[in-house]
């Protein structure tokens, strides 16, 4: 506990200038015990006191502790044998930490330390190996064996680390490039001396020797990954020792009675010449972009030479018929635990599993001789399809059977122009998945899965209903579970294609579904579960646009009596919650039967006060949105869910942009209700987040503030008066982001057009000088840079013109117009002195919003009925999901359709803004005004307008 407890400290305290540092008396005392402690006779304390060791190197090593290094080299020359094994130990700590550390500087002083020891270590692991061999022949005390084995091990870790990441260009050490020379005849004496072991009851030394061997085979295939061209001599010779233990005479070595009994030895014996077929370097590469010391036409003559077409036959023929033959562990765990048997293995798998790792191989086999390889297959290919078998026949036949399918389905793709898959799957395989027998499930699994593998690839259309009665039978509940879970995976795998047809399938949805819950039930596993939920979900999706109220009444029925189950899986419960998101999606509108069992769900999975929450939130998040997006009228139960909105966004802002999406629909759905009863919480909590929030937030807070005003004027600005004098200040200190500032200018807008007393009270209660000349500037300077049509045109819009007498805002009723344009008749310098820019924009903005159809210029913005809605898209108020036809959707539109901007011709008002400007100053003085004006402003809104201002001049 000791050493555990320093080990603890150091990384807590050893570390320069942190709380409470170990004093550097200290320090120097605990170094100097350490390095006198190689005497350590229990292990485990051993070991941890090497860990200490090795932590406090890391921050000292080897500027502030230089004696480290050649202190652990001279005990490890001690002729001691304890003091000996626990300087290695500590040497193999201290390199793995410093190899640990990833800065350049870091790793530059791990290479000077490499090249420090590294012939050094060599040679004691050369030593020790050749006195381990020496000590198993001349049959000496099974402890100094041992000894020995365990030091050559030890001394092979140090290697490992050194070998793959000690050197910067590794074929520049002669030592180095010496360690990988010598590896393969040490391998072949090691297998040797492990097979000579299992005859014998030395378990201790043979596990030893294979914990030697793997580590061996590790550092092979880790420097070929990092090093591929300090690699290229060793190429023949790596494939020639993998492929005679792996496939040929040396298979002695690992195989018992026809069963491989050193199985990560043969796996990274295929991965080794797997790594060589598949090396980037070695397949694509140019002259220029490589070093003249090696040469890549050497790598890529070696893999010409060694993989010929007579090789390569033998290793397709050993890998279909042997390495990809179901064994009689596998067989049993089918039997004993059939969804761990189905598991996919996914990922790096090929790693360390044996059947991913040959599949791989195999694949990168035919990735780089594929006519070979093609020829191959087809041959096994179209033997099996003249075999006929039954639940009769021998086990052997059925395994080889299934091999060959298994491999089949791996290349399909490769095998493209060769095979005739409709033929193969009308004349067999349609018919053997419909063989019934214990025996013969093997084939119906194997037949399913090959099935899928080609509906991809090469299949006819007009088939497919054939393949989904061949799976609808083969997940009855009578069928083998594993048989099963592979039909439903095929059945996904046909499903999820882009030449699926819908109305085909729509016989078998109510039956598949169905036959998918049974499965569900009875499936054990959360993995299982959670995959056939995934199925379910896909169904649903792809089946949305066929979904009647019958089909959806029925898949629902499942649903209550799945979550009742499912209590103790969060995860189980966010896929049912997906699935209820795709039927309200599908259905349209929220269904009699679900109605009773939704809410509650959502009711769960919101509410910050259920533990499951933290699983279920975001999954509830969205089904919430969804089911008010498919709502007709804010009911009790819904507007009951509301409160549980403001505890969510108070608790994180993780979500909370579908908070507000939330609250948005909320919003257009009843605004009376809603905002009379959660306005002002809403309100109070978004103010609080502004006050420290990024853009995009803030533009998604303005955006709701800007819906309350459009569906409530008089009621919205109510309930935001208090957050006005923050929002106005914001456009006067003119600090924001081009984005943010346009959505403030928006909202400054529709205060204008709600209230324009609220307006004059918050320019008059802003603590700036000269408010309102500032807001002005703001205005017109930022116009261009607002992108948005809708929202240019926007900026200006207001009730009420405002004249300014004696600095004094007087306000009077005209017609409804734009901002800019009424501004024309405002009597006072501060708009004359800016009646160039006032014009500019406001060509900008007709130049932006007028369309020409048939010779007759339009305002594009206008909108008279629904067919202009559905041939524009910039109506749309949010960036929430509108890709399927939703009530929302329609709100949205009835919105629009009442929306000031979408129904006042700008073109028109401007023209009776200067008409009521030369009335009011008289056409000299309009004249004299609009000589400020560039001519090209001019001659561009000559182009729109009808009054020949330019002649006037």
């Amino acid at each position: 506990m000791a050493a555990v407890y320093c080990k603890n400290g150091v990384s807590k305290f050893w570390r320069r200038n942190c709380q409470h540092e170990v004093n550097g008396e200290e320090k120097i005392a605990i170094k100097s015990m350490l390095l006198t402690s190689f005497r350590e006779p229990v292990p485990q304390i051993a070991v941890q006191i090497a860990e200490v060791i090795a932590k406090i190197a890391r921050f000292d090593c080897p500027r502030e502790w230089p004696e480290l290094v050649p202190t652990l080299l001279r005990a490890v020359q001690n002729t001691t044998d304890l003091e000996q094994h626990r300087a290695l130990l500590v040497l193999h700590s201290v390199m793995k930490t410093m190899w640990s550390k990833r800065l350049p500087l870091d790793r530059k002083i791990f290479e000077q330390l490499t090249n420090t020891m590294y012939s050094f270590v060599l040679n004691l692991w050369d030593g020790f190996t050749t006195l381990y061999f020496q000590s198993l022949n001349e049959m000496q005390a099974t402890n100094v064996s041992q000894t020995y084995i365990e030091k050559a091990l030890l001394a092979l870790r140090i290697l490992r680390k050194s070998t793959t990441h000690g050197f910067y260009k590794p074929h520049w050490s002669e030592d180095c490039m010496l360690f990988i020379k010598s590896s393969f005849p040490r391998l072949k004496e090691s297998l040797e001396c492990r097979h000579q072991l299992k005859q014998t009851n030395y378990d201790q030394l043979t596990t030893l020797t294979e914990k030697f061997i793997l580590k061996l085979m590790k550092i092979l295939n880790e420097f070929l990954e990092l090093h591929p061209l300090s690699f290229i001599d060793f190429i023949p010779a790596a494939l020639e020792f993998s492929f005679n233990y792996v496939f040929n005479e040396g298979t002695n070595m690992i195989f018992e009675n026809n069963e491989l009994k050193f199985t990560n030895f043969a796996i990274h014996c295929i991965n080794l010449m797997k790594g060589i077929l598949s090396s980037n370097t070695y397949n694509t590469y140019t002259e220029d972009s490589l070093p003249k010391e090696v040469n890549v036409s050497d790598a890529i003559a070696a893999k010409k030479d060694f993989f010929t077409p007579v090789r390569l036959s033998y290793i397709c023929e050993k890998i279909v018929m042997h390495y990809f033959l179901l064994t009689q562990p596998e067989l049993e765990q089918w039997d004993d635990d059939p969804e761990a048997f189905c598991l996919d293995e996914s990922g790096e798998s090929w790693k360390y599993a044996l059947k991913p790792c040959t599949e791989a191989f195999f694949l990168a086999l035919f990735s780089q001789f594929r006519e070979d390889m093609t020829t191959e297959m087809a041959k096994y290919i179209k033997t099996t399809q003249g075999q006929v078998l039954n639940d009769q026949s021998d086990l052997k036949s059925i395994l080889a059977k299934d091999a060959i399918y298994n491999a089949a389905g791996l290349v399909s793709f490769n095998l493209y122009d060769e095979i005739d898959f409709d033929e193969w799957f009308t004349n067999q395989l349609v018919h053997e998945v419909k063989i019934k027998g214990n025996r013969f499930r093997i084939i119906r699994r194997r037949a399913i899965w090959l099935i899928g593998q080609w509906t991809g690839v090469k299949f006819d259309r007009q088939l497919r209903p054939q393949v989904y009665a061949a799976c609808l039978n083969l997940i009855e509940q009578s069928e083998d579970m594993c048989v099963r879970i592979t039909a439903s995976k095929t059945l996904m795998t046909t499903m999820d294609d882009f030449e699926f047809d819908s109305q085909s399938f729509l016989e078998y949805l109510e039956p598949s579904f169905a036959s998918l819950f049974t499965l569900l039930r009875e499936a054990k596993e959360c993995h299982t579960k959670m995959n056939v939920l995934y199925i379910m979900g896909m169904m649903i999706d792809k089946m949305s646009t066929l979904m009647t109220n019958e089909y959806a009444d029925k898949l629902i029925q499942y649903l209550p009596l799945l979550w009742e189950e499912s209590r103790d899986y969060n995860l189980l419960r966010c896929a049912i919650i997906s699935i209820l998101i795709q039927i309200v999606k599908a259905s349209n509108h929220i269904p009699q039967h679900l109605s009773t069992f939704i809410y509650p769900v959502i009711q769960i999975s919101t509410n910050t006060n259920e533990p499951s929450h933290v699983y279920l939130l975001e999954e509830g998040l969205e089904l919430w949105l969804t089911l008010i997006e498919n709502s007709i009228a804010l009911n009790p139960e819904l507007l009951d869910l509301s409160p549980n909105i403001l505890s969510i966004i108070e608790q994180s802002s993780e979500n909370l942009r579908t908070c507000l999406y939330i609250i948005q629909t909320y919003v257009l759905l009843d605004p009376p209700v809603f905002l009379e009863r959660h306005g002002k919480a809403i309100v109070a909590c978004c103010m609080y987040l502004l006050s420290d929030m990024r853009p995009e937030g803030v533009v998604m807070v303005l955006k709701l503030f800007e819906l309350f005003l459009k569906t409530m004027p008089e009621y919205g600005i109510e309930l935001l008066r208090p957050s006005l004098p923050d929002i106005f200040m914001k456009i006067v200190k003119n600090s924001e982001y081009p984005m943010v500032m346009t959505l403030h200018l928006t909202f400054m807008s529709r205060v204008l057009i709600v209230s324009q007393n609220t307006f004059f009270q918050i320019v008059q209660e802003l603590q700036a000088p000269q408010a309102f000349q500032q807001l002005l500037d703001v205005w017109i300077s930022k116009m261009s840079s607002v992108t948005h049509s809708e929202k240019r045109k926007l900026l200006g819009k207001i009730k009420y013109f405002f004249l300014f007498l004696d600095n004094k805002i007087i306000a009077f009723n005209p017609k409804k117009g734009l901002a800019l344009a009424s501004l024309l008749t405002v009597q006072n310098d501060l708009i004359y002195d800016r009646i160039s820019s006032i014009m500019m924009n406001l060509c900008e903005v007709l130049n932006d919003i007028m369309r020409e159809d048939e010779g007759t210029m339009y305002d594009s913005l206008i909108v008279t009925g629904e067919a202009d809605l559905e041939s524009n898209y910039w109506w749309n108020i949010d960036d929430a999901d509108n890709e399927y036809n939703t009530h929302h959707y329609e709100r949205l539109k009835k919105l629009c359709l009442s929306d000031p901007v979408h129904t006042i011709v700008l073109k028109s008002y401007i023209e009776s803004q200067i008409n009521l400007m030369k009335q009011q100053l008289g056409p000299e003085r309009v004249i004299n005004l609009l000589r400020a004006v560039d001519d090209t402003v001019l001659d561009n809104l000559a182009e729109h307008i009808s009054i020949p201002l330019k002649s006037e001049q």
